[in-house]
């Protein structure tokens, strides 16, 4: 299996990447991100002496590690080094205050893993969620170099471990020094595949969920904005949860209630959609003329603001779950102590199932239920109050992951 796909992964470099790059921006900015790579990480990574190396598909994935990276630069006293596979992590290079140096993953060839760890020399590396590269493990173990999986969930059907994949996968997994998974059902999957380097750490996510609370965002604009109404926030939208949001919108009228929507694509040819769309008064997040603006609408239409804007919600609504794009980040909603409606496709994410299970979180199916229970939520605030105080006891009753993971390393 190793063979067919180290023949798969040069016909993807020298072929299938370099045609469909003159028809595709997405993959012709992969193609250019990639050139000269090597040459650029072994210009720029001068001192490889305590180098600590952490992979993350996107900027989503870091967020994600950010707890763990902290602990680990401050008991290390290492340099981190990050790699990216999507470009969308280089988006807010702001943001990555915890890192020395930032990098895209080259692509997974033997030859590039061999490349890359001998410039980096890292004295360990973390692996985030569901980023399996064959080669650099391979190339990680005939190093002796210790590696780890963070934040990680499986399933009966996962890609991993059943099928062509399957094979390809799961001696890989055991190439991991340990793999530390979200949940129990994790552990009892990967056990009967006998992959026995396991611990049930929880999830980082919540722990960085928590830190924004204490970030003290104040955000000028959308306090001029909401003032001191009512104010529902809808973050990471799709066009499925805005057609049903819009129809709400349109048919509840209500003074001292504020919208403010912050799609997952805030590309200017989705922005025109959703304007034509809604096709009610609006502002958008960019124009910055919220003082003088008649309307209870406003339009996110900029990235890196949504997981602090819920702070200003009095209930919110999380994206993804309508459809099948996958739900998005519920617990930047949760921490913030409002209570938060998802579409009916939840139960990928642990923290998820356990709040809709629970009757912290309300998941709906379609436009009758989410009418019904925005009003409710509106209308009800011992309603709002019980919801807000499962999600509470759910948030605190979860155990600390970072530390889990540091004291089996």
């Amino acid at each position: 299996m190793n063979h067919l796909y180290n023949i798969f992964i040069i016909l993807t470099d020298k072929v299938l990447i370099q045609i469909f790059s003159i028809f595709n921006n997405r993959i012709n900015n992969f193609r250019k991100n990639r050139v000269s790579l090597l040459d650029k990480i072994k210009n720029e990574v001068k001192d490889n002496q305590n180098n600590i190396w952490f992979h993350a598909a996107s900027l989503g994935e870091y967020e994600i590690a950010v707890p763990l990276i902290r602990k680990i630069k401050k008991k290390y006293r290492c340099k981190i080094i990050l790699t990216f596979f999507s470009e969308s992590g280089f988006k807010l290079e702001s943001r990555i205050k915890e890192v020395d140096q930032t990098f895209y993953l080259p692509l997974d060839t033997k030859e590039n893993a061999q490349q890359f760890l001998e410039i980096v020399k890292p004295k360990m590396t973390f692996f985030i969620k569901s980023e399996l590269w064959p080669n650099f493990l391979i190339e990680l173990k005939k190093r002796k170099i210790r590696s780890y999986l963070i934040e990680c969930k499986f399933e009966k059907n996962n890609k991993y471990l059943n099928g062509i994949l399957g094979n390809l996968f799961i001696n890989k997994l055991r190439i991991f020094d340990k793999i530390f998974t979200i949940d129990k059902g994790s552990e009892k999957i990967l056990k009967k595949k006998k992959i026995d380097n396991i611990i049930v750490s929880g999830s980082l996510k919540i722990e960085r969920a928590k830190e924004l609370v204490k970030s003290r965002y104040k955000n000028k604009v959308i306090e001029e904005f909401v003032g001191n109404d009512y104010c529902i926030v809808c973050g990471s939208t799709w066009e499925i949860d805005e057609k049903i949001i819009f129809d709400f919108i349109k048919k509840y009228k209500r003074k001292k209630l504020k919208w403010i929507v912050a799609p997952h694509n805030t590309s200017e040819n989705n922005i025109k959609r959703i304007i034509k769309t809604l096709n009610e008064k609006h502002v958008l997040y960019s124009k910055n003329k919220i003082r003088n603006a008649q309307c209870n609408i406003l339009i996110i239409d900029t990235i890196g603001h949504l997981k602090n804007i819920y702070k200003y919600s009095t209930i919110s609504y999380v994206g993804g779950g309508m459809g099948n794009t996958g739900l998005h980040n519920i617990l930047e909603a949760c921490v913030h102590s409002v209570p938060v409606v998802i579409g009916k496709n939840y139960k990928k994410f642990k923290e998820s199932a356990d709040l809709v299970n629970s009757k912290g979180i309300i998941s709906v199916k379609n436009q009758f239920e989410f009418d019904y229970e925005i009003e409710k939520l509106i209308d009800n605030i011992e309603y709002r109050a019980k919801k807000v105080n499962i999600i509470r006891k759910y948030l605190e009753s979860q155990t600390c992951a970072t530390d889990t993971i540091i004291k089996c390393l």
